[in-house]
Formats: structure tokens, C-alpha cells, sequence
């Protein structure tokens, strides 16, 4: 199949936000496909494609990787302005709510610097469908815009809290302005929950996330627990200063029981100030990764004996939680996980410690050193990785295809 598609972060940017398209791309041109990703060119890009260059460009390319079209923004100047939070209270929702009722998003600035390359990509490249990941509304925006264009369908992709990422006034509204999508791809269980309420007649797949690598038993025996070392990894985001203190503070009670033990924190991610904030006035030793390429951040994960997450209900499934599974290492997630989750990690014999309070992180960390959990079997894990996931995603394009072949 030819298929576009169209995601507002650049794959190449260091957020999660251009993770999920970029890698199914990848995944999909490896089956076979054509593949073009339709994205905001990154800040200081000087290879801009004029789209009167368009045309020799996808005629020249190897299609055995994706396209990456990246378009640069045009200026909406108040509209970034309501988004930086620099317009006074009155103004700046005036300004979204008419981003939202005109542009039906907050980024007209990406669309309209990618306008003038979507007449030559339908004639050029004729795509058999677009998929658009909702990270912002503009996604699907566009992706009906190019749909509509090439004559072909268009699969939506839920993959974010609607109900945190849009106004609540313009909720239903703007649901109202996208119920032309073929199909809807979810990115969990709890995803399809809040897409049924918003898109009731919308038929759903639910699609995971994937991973780069999964690390087999040979490197996990480098974990065992009788050299008494204990390594303990904690990923990403912190949300709340106030959980993370707690959960430090179950780490360290363990560590004044089990003095015989030596305990070391590594932390890989961006908020090194809430982690040091969190451990004031500990004895912890803690090592601050920063920010980790994947390969290395799955390699440490592998080799943690175990890993560690906060919590945050805003995310209705954390993509960190598959990346943790998928490795094999025990987990322990403060101050709960979802029902989702634990699940998942029950159907592939996974370790995971959801822990509501210092109790039970320190009662956690018993087991994790007294009675070793097994590693899940690999061929389970292999499940988590991007190439399988993309089985999924390449059936619901090609049903959306079939349907519009028989005009449904």
C-alpha cells in the first residue's frame, strides 16, 4: 500500500511525541510499503523541500525507509501566543476558541505551511490512505484535507487525553468535525473507553505502542541479586515532586534495614532538578543519566534489577510501562497503575509492584532481593516490539482500503 502518514512531531525529535508514527513508519516500509510521514520540519531545519521539489524527490527515493516530509510553519502570530500562555486571561481564550472554530486546532501555523504541499503529494504519490495520530486536532485536520484530495480514506489514531488536550466547551464540537474517519486506531483500552464516549459510532482497534529492542535472558543474568548490588532505574517524567519524595523515601527505609545491601538510583530523563528536589536530605546514591539515546535506555532498563515510574492518572496508559515490560526487569510504579497495565504485564508473566505507599516499595523491594522474579519468556516479549504491533496497524489500513473499494 501507499500510505501518508501525519504526525505533528518530527520523527527525529527528541519527545515521545514523534516516537509512535515515526517508528510504525519505519515498521511498515520494512513489510513493504510506501510510506510517507507528513510532519512540522524541526526548529533551525535548512533542507527544507520547496514543493515544486516534491515530485522528483518521491520519484528518486529508495521506499525501503519512509519519506519524511517536514513543512515548515507559517506564522499565526496570536495563536502561538495563546500557546506560550504570554496573552492576558479574557484575551488568550478568545484566541483558542477561534483557532478551534476556524483552524479546528491550535496549530494553523503547521497547517498552513503544510498546505501547499498537499495538492502535489495527492497527485504525485496517489495514497491509498491516511493515518493521523492526535497528539492536536490539526493532525486530523489535515488528514481530511489530504483524504479528501486524493479520494481515499482516512484512519484516525487516539493516542492522547482528549479530554486534557481540548477545551471543555469545544469537546463534542470538534469530535463533531472528524466523524468522517474510516476507522479509529486506539492507543490502549483506556484510550477506547474515552473515544467511545467522544466517537460513539467510530469502530475501534486498539493499537500499542512498540519498542526498539527487547533484551534476552543472556543479558538479564547480569541483574541476579547475589553480588549485593542493587540497581534501581527510574524513567522519565516525574509529574509530581510530591509522589517521587515518597517513593525515595520508601527506597531509603529499605536501605536502613538492609544495610548489607548496596543501593544506587540511576535516573534517566529531563527532570533532574525534581529528582534532586525529591531526594533532598537523603543518603541515597544517585546517578543522573539525563537524557538516553533508546538503545542505551533499553540496555540500562535490561540491566536494572528493577525499574521504577511515577504514576501520573493524566496519561491513561504510560508508553514507558510496555517499554519496562518488554524488558523483563521487575517494575515498580508509584503510587498505582491502572487495571490495563497490570494486566499486560500478567499476560507475559511480568513483575510489576504497583505500591501506594513507602510500605510497600520497601516491601518490594524484599521480594525483588529475597525471591528474584523469573524473566518472562521472550517470544512473549517479542510481542511488545514495534514490527509485531505493526501487524496490527497494517490490517486496519488495509480493511479501511477494502471498504472504500467497495463503497462503504
Amino acid at each position: 500500500m501507499k500510505a501518508v502518514f501525519v504526525n505533528h512531531c518530527h520523527p527525529d525529535m527528541d519527545h515521545v511525541c514523534g516516537l509512535r508514527v515515526g517508528r510504525f513508519a519505519n515498521a511498515m516500509a520494512a513489510r513493504g510499503h510506501q510510506i510517507v510521514v507528513l510532519c512540522e520540519a524541526l526548529p533551525g531545519d535548512t533542507s527544507i523541500l520547496p514543493p515544486s521539489n516534491l515530485e522528483s524527490a518521491l520519484t528518486e527515493h529508495e521506499w525501503a525507509k519512509p519519506f519524511i516530509l517536514a513543512c515548515p510553519p507559517v506564522a499565526h502570530n496570536q495563536i502561538k501566543l495563546a500557546r506560550d500562555g504570554v496573552l492576558h486571561t479574557g484575551w488568550r481564550q478568545i484566541v483558542i476558541a477561534a483557532s478551534y472554530l476556524f483552524h479546528g486546532g491550535m496549530f494553523p501555523d503547521w497547517q498552513s505551511g503544510t498546505a501547499p504541499y498537499l495538492p502535489e503529494l495527492s497527485r504525485v504519490f496517489e495514497p491509498d490512505v491516511v493515518w493521523g495520530t492526535f497528539g492536536n486536532t490539526d493532525t486530523w485536520r489535515l488528514c481530511q484535507n489530504l483524504a479528501r484530495q486524493a479520494d481515499c480514506p482516512w484512519v484516525a489514531d487516539f493516542k492522547d487525553n482528549w479530554n486534557a488536550f481540548v477545551p471543555p466547551v469545544l469537546r463534542t464540537l470538534v469530535a463533531r468535525r472528524y466523524g468522517d474517519a474510516a476507522h479509529m486506531t486506539v492507543f490502549s483500552m483506556a484510550h477506547c473507553d474515552q473515544a467511545d464516549e467522544v466517537f460513539p459510532a467510530r469502530i475501534k482497534t486498539i493499537l500499542y505502542s512498540g519498542v526498539d529492542n527487547v533484551a534476552d535472558k543472556a543479558a538479564n543474568k547480569g541483574a541476579a541479586q547475589g553480588n549485593n548490588q542493587l540497581s534501581l532505574f527510574l524513567t522519565g517524567s516525574v509529574y509530581d515532586v510530591a509522589k517521587l519524595r515518597e517513593l525515595i523515601a520508601g527506597i531509603e527505609s529499605w536501605t536502613r534495614q538492609n544495610q548489607a545491601y548496596s543501593l544506587r538510583l540511576h535516573y534517566a530523563g529531563n527532570d533532574d532538578a525534581a529528582v534532586r528536589t525529591a531526594s533532598d536530605g537523603t543518603n541515597l546514591a544517585i546517578s543522573y543519566e539525563g537524557y538516553l539515546t533508546q538503545d542505551r535506555l533499553h540496555a540500562m532498563q535490561a540491566e536494572a534489577s528493577a525499574n521504577l515510574y511515577v504514576y501520573n492518572p493524566r496519561c491513561l496508559l504510560h508508553h514507558k510501562a510496555l517499554e519496562l515490560l518488554a524488558q523483563g526487569r521487575p517494575i515498580l510504579v508509584f503510587p498505582g497503575e491502572t487495571s490495563e497495565v497490570k494486566t499486560l504485564a500478567s499476560e507475559i508473566g511480568g513483575c510489576l509492584f504497583a505500591c501506594a505507599d513507602e510500605t510497600a516499595v520497601s516491601e518490594a523491594l524484599d521480594v525483588i532481593v529475597n525471591n528474584p522474579p523469573q524473566v518472562p519468556e521472550l517470544a512473549r516479549r517479542m510481542a511488545f516490539t514495534w514490527a509485531a504491533r505493526a501487524v496490527v496497524l497494517e490490517t486496519v489500513l488495509q480493511n479501511a482500503i477494502a471498504d472504500k473499494g467497495k463503497g462503504t
